[in-house]
């Protein structure tokens, strides 16, 4: 419980302060291209359908068989 209550305070300070401030609105105002796609992949990675970095992995495994 105490990590649900950590994301949420951490979302809380760094977006939704940054966000209230006018000069970030043209930045903040497109939730569905900076958020919605994050969260999708933050499940994938929780879930296990998807590992961290392993684009990265897949790049530079084929980098060493050359």
């Amino acid at each position: 419980m105490y990590t649900v209550l950590n994301y949420v305070t951490a979302f809380f300070q760094v977006v939704v302060v940054n966000c209230i401030q006018p000069t970030n609105w043209e930045y903040c105002y497109r939730v569905d291209q900076w958020l919605i796609p994050d969260v999708i992949e933050g499940y994938q990675l929780w879930s296990g359908q998807k590992h961290p970095y392993q684009s990265e992995k897949d790049y530079l495994e084929g980098q060493s068989d050359r």
